[in-house]
C-alpha cells in the first residue's frame, strides 16, 4: 500500500510550497499595490516594476545553469501567453482598481477559477469529477460571502467591474494555454520573458494616461512608495509569478486556478493589518469556505492523485 502512495503523493507535496508562496505573497501584495499606485500612475507603477522582476527571473534562470534562449518556433506562442498571463491581466486589473476599492477587486478577480475550469474543460477536455465540481462550488461560495453586500459597489462602478473580470478571463485562458502548449523552456526563462514581453504594451500605454515626468514621480515618492516598488520587484514580481507559473505548468487546470482561491482571502487580512481595515463575519466564514474547497480539491485520495502529477496536456 504504501508503495501505491508515495509516486501520486510527491508531486502534490511539492506543490505545497508554491501555493504557500503564491497565498502570502500576492495575497499581502494588494493593499502594498494599493499603497504603490497611491503615490504612482497604476500603468507606471506597473512598467516600472515588471521589466526588473523580468530581468531578475532570467538572471536567476542563467545562474541556474539554464538557458535563457528561446527557440524562433515558439515565440508567436510566446507573444500570445506573454498578451495574456501579463499584458491584459495587469492593464485590466490596474483599470479596474481605479474605479473600485482595492480590496474588493481583488475578490472579484479571483472569480478566474470558474472560467479557467470552464475552459479548460471546452480546450483541454479535462474531466471535471465531483470533487473538482465541489471544490469550485465552494470557493465560489467563498467569493461570493466575501463581496456579499458589496455587489451595491459593482453597480456603482460597471465599468471598474467589468475591467477586472475581463483581466480574470484574459489569466484563465492564459493558463489554459500555458497548460495546452507546454513550451519546452525552463521554468524561469518561460516566466522572466512572459513578463518582458507582457510589460512591452503597459510600458508604451503608461505616456498615454500618465503625462508626468517619471522622474518628477520618483522623487515625491515616500518610503511607503518605494517599499511597494521593491516588493512588487522582487516579491510579488519574481517569487510569486515563479510559484504561479510552475503550479499552472504541472497541474491540472482546475487544480492550478483553485490553489489561488486563499489569495484574496489573504488580501482582506493583511489589508487589516496594513490599512487598519476591520474583520467581519463574512472574511471568516469566506476562510472556511475557501479552505474547504482547497482540502476538497488537492487533497484527493491516494489513487486519485496520481492525475494531478506534471504529466503531458490531457487529451
Amino acid at each position: 500500500m504504501a508503495a501505491t502512495v508515495r509516486p501520486s503523493a510527491a508531486p502534490m507535496t511539492r506543490s505545497a510550497w508554491p501555493i504557500l508562496v503564491l497565498t502570502l505573497v500576492w495575497g499581502c501584495n494588494w493593499p502594498i499595490l494599493k499603497m504603490g499606485v497611491s503615490e504612482l500612475a497604476p500603468l507606471t507603477f506597473r512598467s516600472l516594476t515588471l521589466p526588473l522582476a523580468a530581468v531578475g527571473m532570467l538572471i536567476v534562470s542563467r545562474l541556474s545553469g539554464e538557458s535563457i534562449a528561446i527557440p524562433r518556433a515558439l515565440w508567436r506562442r510566446l507573444v500570445v501567453l506573454a498578451v495574456f498571463n501579463i499584458g491584459f491581466w495587469n492593464g485590466f486589473v490596474l483599470f479596474g482598481v481605479q474605479q473600485m476599492p482595492s480590496g474588493r477587486s481583488a475578490i472579484l478577480a479571483y472569480t478566474m477559477p470558474i472560467w479557467a475550469t470552464m475552459i479548460a474543460a471546452l480546450v483541454l477536455h479535462e474531466r471535471l469529477s465531483r470533487r473538482k465540481l465541489l471544490g469550485l462550488a465552494l470557493g465560489v461560495a467563498g467569493m461570493a460571502v466575501l463581496i456579499g453586500e458589496q455587489i451595491t459597489v459593482v453597480r456603482a462602478a460597471p465599468f471598474g467591474a467589468l475591467m477586472i473580470l475581463a483581466a480574470a478571463i484574459a489569466w484563465a485562458t492564459g493558463t489554459v494555454l500555458l497548460r495546452k502548449w507546454q513550451l519546452p523552456v525552463p521554468q524561469n526563462t518561460l516566466s522572466g520573458w512572459m513578463m518582458l514581453l507582457g510589460w512591452i504594451p503597459l510600458a508604451l500605454l503608461a505616456p498615454v494616461f500618465d503625462p508626468q515626468p517619471l522622474s518628477v514621480e520618483l522623487g515625491n515618492l515616500s518610503a511607503r512608495g518605494w517599499f511597494a516598488i521593491g516588493y512588487n520587484i522582487f516579491l510579488a514580481g519574481t517569487l510569486a509569478h515563479w510559484a504561479w507559473f510552475t503550479l499552472a505548468r504541472t497541474l491540472p487546470v482546475a487544480v492550478s486556478s483553485l490553489s489561488s482561491l486563499p489569495v484574496p482571502v489573504v488580501g482582506v487580512f493583511s489589508g487589516i493589518v496594513l490599512l487598519g481595515e476591520r474583520p467581519g463575519p463574512q472574511e471568516w466564514i469566506a476562510l472556511a469556505l475557501v479552505v474547504a474547497a482547497l482540502f476538497t480539491v488537492l487533497f484527493q485520495p491516494s489513487e486519485n492523485r496520481i492525475s494531478a502529477a506534471p504529466i503531458a496536456p490531457d487529451d
